[in-house]
């Protein structure tokens, strides 16, 4: 009887053992600076490189801050200073100018001074500073972003 019971269970184990035939594979997209991806061109990566940020490929136009402003959608921004520093040190003039920046300033979305008298900032892809202060109906170029 032992025999018996000893046999059964190891039956038992063997029928109830299936090989699992898990076909369901995730394929992970792993980005770098300069990649093309999701309609701009990678300019920060974070952690394992499935996250960052990317530019649009071209200028949105030279225009005042407000109007700037305003094409923000779609996941697509102004740029913050800080953001704008990176494109120039990854994919501008600091670099090989793989994002195709104009030797000249872009509107950042960092404002600052009280809300009924704020100024805007730009950053000058020519000389890679910043500087505060900007009157928003001057009209400097646009590059927008998005992270992914």
């Amino acid at each position: 009887m032992k025999k018996f019971l000893y046999l059964s269970f190891i039956c038992l184990t063997f029928i109830s053992c299936k090989k699992d035939n898990d076909n369901n594979t995730t394929t992970v997209t792993v980005l770098s600076i300069g990649d093309l991806y999701a309609g701009g061109i990678v300019f920060q990566v974070y952690g394992n490189g499935t996250s960052g940020m990317v530019a649009r490929t071209e200028d949105s136009g030279i225009m005042n801050h407000y109007e700037a402003m305003d094409l923000e959608s779609n996941g697509w921004s102004v740029p913050s200073i800080s953001q704008l520093g990176t494109m120039y040190i990854a994919i501008g003039q600091g670099a090989d100018n793989i994002g195709n920046f104009a030797d000249g300033s872009y509107w950042s979305s960092t404002y600052v001074g009280p809300i009924n008298n704020r100024s805007a900032s730009k950053f000058n892809f020519a000389n890679g500073n910043s500087s505060s202060g900007w009157n928003p109906i001057l009209n400097f170029r646009v590059r927008l972003v998005k992270s992914f």
